[in-house]
């Protein structure tokens, strides 16, 4: 797909137990991405699995640290899509809706990072991205984008 500035980027988000992932969690992803690509809006630019926390109490829920190991397993080759850990790490089960106000906010200040270093480079004010700045993006799973725009889409799935 070309770059068209009449396209708006996305980032797609699936939160479930993932006990185990499978194929179809996966097929789901390249599913979502296709149909939107294939509207001619929508051009998704990144894939996040997001496995809930022990808290959540499930009957039968593999301990998280295992699921974990399962996504990034299943994630490892891809180049889109990538697991986070941050809503299995906290105490209290949370409602899908904060995870994706987390998610949501640290990829918009990360997009308004990127848009005050261009504005810098622009200036002539030339300003890399030290190692501390470039690992703490990284350790967000966050990824350098020129992201003018920016819609979440939530994919609740049932393990």
């Amino acid at each position: 797909m070309e770059r068209s500035s009449s396209w708006t980027e996305v980032v797609l988000l699936a939160c479930g137990s993932f006990n185990p992932i499978t194929n179809m969690h996966l097929r789901m992803f390249e599913l979502a991405r296709d149909y939107l690509h294939q509207t001619g809006k929508y051009k998704v630019i990144k894939g996040i699995i997001s496995p809930v926390g022990d808290a959540y109490k499930k009957k039968g829920l593999i301990e998280v640290k295992h699921r974990l190991a399962m996504v990034r397993k299943a994630t490892e080759s891809s180049d889109w899509v990538t697991e986070s850990s941050w809503e299995s790490q906290q105490e209290e089960w949370l409602e899908t809706a904060k995870v994706l106000r987390y998610h949501s906010e640290h990829l918009d200040s990360f997009s308004n990072y990127e848009k005050k270093l261009a504005t810098q480079r622009r200036k002539g004010k030339k300003r890399k991205l030290n190692e501390k700045d470039d690992s703490t993006l990284e350790a967000k799973g966050v990824y350098r984008a020129d992201v003018t725009k920016l819609m979440v889409t939530f994919l609740k799935i049932h393990s």
